[in-house]
């Protein structure tokens, strides 16, 4: 049974703990994550995630991925390299360190939170911040030398999503984002509450989760992640043919392909 989070703003209503987490086994927490759209998925359900489409996590939300999402570090099975596996085990660093440099108390939730009025929408909150009241919530972040490029302006696209997701799921106001970059450098951003990005947000996610709900496969994209998941969808060629030579679209589309391979055959000449 869902019970309610207390202190949220007076116009928004708190959200819901759906399941507490901790000594929750990996099975159920893998259950309760694919019944709906969590924080970390909100940018990959609109298509503004720059490492996963929405065609991948429809995969994984209908049970049809390969691989299991996200990193355990208590895992050993989990390869250490990956920087999900870092950046989980270092989060309670990036913690301690946000306290040391703000002043502010933080504390986990330990529970899988659930819109009030969104059932689908849910999410993991890395830190609830205590006692300040410009703040309420704290995501924390690493970077490594490869991907630090990405917050060269700010708090990345994707993770901006992310954090607003959590925002409307919990009813606060504002967070911190606390990211480690390159191991050695520690940035604060501070993200209010967008409640018309918030509604815009809500209306793309619902409509991925009718994808999910009605099992059917959402368009695919350009990305390496929709290639990925095509692969698997469509491992061999069926050998059907199609006609596109009277699309004027799809005809102007591959004019554009050929004439693109012809530039890069003749730079790399």
């Amino acid at each position: 049974m869902a019970h309610p989070v207390p202190t949220c703003s007076p116009r928004h209503r708190p959200a819901l703990k759906l399941v507490k987490t901790q000594n929750l086994p990996r099975e159920q927490w893998l259950q309760v994550r694919q019944g709906g759209i969590g924080s970390s998925d909100a940018a990959a359900a609109v298509g503004l995630n720059p490492y996963q489409s929405a065609l991948e996590l429809w995969m994984e939300k209908s049970g049809r991925a390969t691989n299991p999402p996200d990193m355990d570090p208590r895992d050993d099975l989990q390869p250490d390299e990956s920087p999900m596996y870092w950046g989980t085990l270092l989060e309670p660093i990036v913690a301690a360190h946000y306290t040391r440099r703000t002043g502010h108390r933080v504390r986990r939730i330990n529970a899988v939170l659930q819109h009030p009025d969104h059932p689908w929408m849910r999410a993991n909150i890395d830190r609830e911040v205590i006692g300040a009241p410009d703040v309420q919530l704290l995501e924390c972040k690493t970077a490594g030398l490869q991907g630090s490029w990405l917050w060269r302006d700010g708090v990345p696209e994707y993770v901006q999503l992310q954090v607003q997701h959590q925002l409307a799921v919990t009813g606060k106001q504002a967070a911190d984002v606390a990211v480690l970059l390159g191991g050695q450098e520690l940035q604060i951003y501070r993200i209010h509450r967008d409640d018309t990005l918030i509604a815009h947000l809500i209306d793309l996610e619902r409509t991925f989760w009718g994808y999910v709900e009605r099992d059917e496969q959402p368009p695919a994209d350009g990305s390496d992640s929709a290639d990925r998941a095509l692969r698997v969808l469509y491992p061999r060629d069926s050998g059907a043919t199609l006609d596109l030579s009277k699309d004027l679209v799809m005809s102007a589309v591959f004019s554009d392909l050929v004439a693109v391979r012809q530039t890069l055959a003749t730079q790399t000449a």
